[in-house]
């Protein structure tokens, strides 16, 4: 028997398992006012997102879309100080905004801020990372695997989020670049031997893969 989403049990399980500190939700907050969209990965997703992270020990992330700089600071904060995240914004607003917030949070040390198209960024890195989150535009997910997995070291994490397009990828009549491109990625990930990969249902749908080799 499937547990009833509704707004109770979400509220129960952010006040338990993804209690934000001051900064985050700061970052929330003044959205709005600095005109930044209102997309930011959830509290229960940022949470999950540190415990995976956590969990592989690992000491340096890759974020395709900063956005706000929510997401990286859940990120940011489950590295060990000497930790590194990079992590790539399009927007140059966007990018100021994220830098305040790094330096709100405290973690601004051990970020990487780089701004500009993802893709001509992704192609100067060098990795291994330890995991890689994609949470850009849609559209080119295919692509943004290509360069995730050249640069994930075996055992690493592939995350992704929007998986689900608000069930936009089980309707057949649903197109779109980006519904397609996240079609594409999904079935990517899902029939690549070399990954081990599940959804996470929470939101929109977090995607999780354990590149075996």
């Amino acid at each position: 028997m499937t547990a009833p989403r509704d707004e109770r049990l979400m509220r129960y399980v952010a006040g338990l398992f993804a209690r934000e500190i001051d900064a985050l939700r700061s970052i929330r907050a003044e959205h709005k006012a600095y005109d930044i969209p209102e997309i930011n990965v959830s509290p229960e997703e940022g949470a999950i997102l540190q415990l995976l992270v956590r969990a592989v020990s690992a000491r340096s992330v890759l974020e395709v879309g900063t956005l706000g700089g929510y997401s990286g600071v859940w990120l940011a904060l489950a590295l060990p100080p000497d930790g590194r995240l990079v992590t790539i914004e399009g927007s140059d607003k966007h990018a100021a905004f994220a830098r305040r917030s790094f330096e709100r949070a405290g973690v601004a040390g051990r970020v990487d801020l780089r701004v500009g198209d993802a893709m001509d960024v992704l192609k100067t890195l060098s990795g291994p990372f330890d995991a890689v989150f994609l949470d850009a535009d849609k559209a080119p997910l295919p692509r943004y695997l290509r360069e995730a997995d050249r640069l994930l070291r075996p055992g690493g994490l592939l995350l992704c989020d929007n998986t689900f397009m608000e069930g936009k990828v089980a309707d057949p009549e649903a197109q779109g670049s980006d519904v397609q491109g996240m079609r594409q990625f999904n079935s990517a990930v899902a029939n690549e031997p070399r990954f081990l990969s599940a959804v996470i249902p929470v939101r929109d749908g977090l995607l999780v893969a354990v590149k075996l080799r």
